[in-house]
């Protein structure tokens, strides 16, 4: 049980011990990675190749998707409508996006609320 602890667990330790070495950069997606393909029933320790296919699958699509919203609005400049407009006929991906940008406003109203009841005590 330890081995699901520590494959689910919080990077804020990770976060911690960032460094800037490229190399770190270079793998940004990995871990994450790592625990989803997890989720889909592969091996907890999947081959290094599979992991640098899939990540390369995935900066290629952010990368392309980027370039295609900054084409979309304004010059030189991307914004979330954009990303919505881009993502609008396929509807798994809308959802997911409207879903956690309301997830997002949740938590920063809860945030809110607390640091509010924290200052008044």
């Amino acid at each position: 049980m330890d081995d699901d602890e520590d494959l689910f667990s919080s990077d804020t330790e990770d976060d911690k011990d960032k460094s800037t070495n490229p190399e770190d950069k270079k793998h940004a997606l990995r871990r994450d990675l790592r625990t989803m393909v997890y989720g889909f029933g592969d091996d907890k320790e999947p081959y290094d190749k599979t992991l640098d296919v899939l990540e390369a699958i995935v900066l290629n699509y952010i990368k392309e998707l980027c370039q295609l919203a900054m084409k979309v609005g304004k010059p030189d400049r991307m914004a979330l409508e954009d990303i919505h407009y881009l993502i609008r006929r396929d509807p798994k991906k809308f959802s997911r996006v409207k879903d956690l940008l309301s997830m997002s406003e949740e938590l920063k109203k809860a945030r809110k609320q607390f640091e509010d009841v924290k200052a008044g005590i």
